[in-house]
């Protein structure tokens, strides 16, 4: 099969990538920005960007909290009927199972759902065979895609790895934008709130430049005059050495000195410097940010947590902190026309997020089988399971 980047005929295809076989071999795809040309702010830290956001613990974990969710959560194709709908089978169900090769749905919605959160807008290219039918949907990266309206209709600018560009509409590209001020790109949670986590990066830099210099001074050297610049520079070279980084913490200083040394002990831990409580302050302020309760960040929420409480808040993530970004991705791919046409669309089944514990289902089933007010068969509730069909049903 000849794996066409676009559709076949399209005047904005990448040029000589769209009429070429992908070779046994992919060619390797040049990094986006190398890491030394991120910009660094007053303090020396690079600016957070959705580019190196990842790189904030605190973004990570709330990052990976949301994607790692909607991975999990099955997408499923309907039909509508005349009595209600039914699962749908085909193209659409085949494509959700296996969007490309090498490539599971959970890898496609886990992918769609960083890009959401680091850049507010996910990009799904439709990959058509040579009969110009979709074949892969594989996700883009934001940012080598521009929006732009011309005409009332919406244009994608795609750059690929090797400095080429080629233009598109959306027969070719599925756009889930987050909230957005100007209905044509969603707006990046990380370039909004930039301030709090360029402070949570700090905290962390600082953390890190505070132990690599022996955590905190025990006390101070006092020493004559020196006789000269050297003899001095010298002493603090030899007193570096010896007793500053996470080696030498809490050793016991021993100067070879000929001048009269005095040692005056300090005090001020960490924790008088009120580092620690930053440090919550900065994770709680970026959990709010990507609305995901801290405790499922590894933070402290300021409450005990106990089963009913937890449960609670995690039926909370689902519906406030999950759902709304669900809901944008099944409404981009069921109003997509190759993927979803005519009576077809997809959802998301939260149920795999809020499955009960065994007692509950217990009780939930036995009055949704109740003869006068149940709402299920035996069947039914066999398949909500995954157990097979009865042999011999009564």
């Amino acid at each position: 099969m000849v794996n066409k980047l676009f559709r076949r005929g399209s005047p904005w295809a990448l040029g000589a990538v769209e009429d070429r076989e992908v070779p046994a071999v992919p060619a390797p795809i040049a990094p986006l920005r190398p890491p030394a040309m991120f910009p660094t702010g007053i303090s020396g830290v690079p600016i957070v960007s959705p580019a190196n956001a990842l790189a904030v613990a605190d973004v990570f974990a709330c990052v990976r909290c949301l994607s790692d969710a909607a991975a999990s959560v099955p997408l499923v194709p309907y039909r509508k009927t005349a009595d209600g709908r039914t699962r749908a089978d085909g193209r659409l169900a085949d494509l959700l199972r296996r969007p490309a090769p090498g490539s599971t749905q959970a890898n496609l919605i886990g992918t769609a759902m960083a890009h959401l959160q680091l850049y507010g807008n996910a990009f799904l290219g439709k990959f058509r065979d040579s009969d110009g039918r979709v074949a892969e949907i594989a996700p883009l990266h934001p940012d080598r895609v521009t929006v732009e309206l011309r005409d009332g209709q919406l244009r994608y600018v795609v750059k690929d790895g090797f400095g080429r560009q080629g233009e598109h509409g959306i027969e070719d590209i599925i756009h889930v934008r987050g909230l957005s001020t100007d209905g044509l790109v969603g707006l990046s949670p990380v370039r909004q709130c930039r301030v709090a986590m360029d402070l949570s990066a700090s905290l962390a830099a600082h953390a890190n430049h505070f132990f690599q210099n022996g955590a905190r001074p025990t006390g101070i050297l006092r020493a004559p005059p020196f006789p000269d610049q050297a003899a001095e520079d010298a002493f603090a070279s030899e007193f570096s050495a010896n007793e500053m980084g996470l080696r030498n913490a809490h050793k016991i200083a021993v100067i070879t000195s000929t001048l009269p040394l005095d040692f005056t002990q300090l005090s001020g831990p960490l924790d008088d410097l009120q580092f620690v409580e930053q440090r919550h302050l900065s994770t709680a302020e970026i959990a709010r940010i990507f609305r995901v309760p801290p405790w499922m960040v590894g933070a402290s929420s300021g409450d005990s947590m106990t089963y009913s409480n937890t449960e609670s808040q995690a039926l909370a993530f689902v519906t406030h902190s999950l759902r709304p970004w669900l809901v944008l991705i099944e409404q981009a791919i069921s109003e997509d026309a190759d993927l979803a046409p005519g009576a077809l669309y997809v959802e998301f089944l939260l149920d795999a997020l809020l499955r009960a514990d065994s007692k509950t289902r217990s009780e939930v089933y036995t009055a949704a089988l109740s003869p006068v007010t149940g709402w299920m068969t035996r069947e039914e509730v066999r398949r909500a399971e995954n157990l097979p069909p009865e042999e011999n049903p009564a």
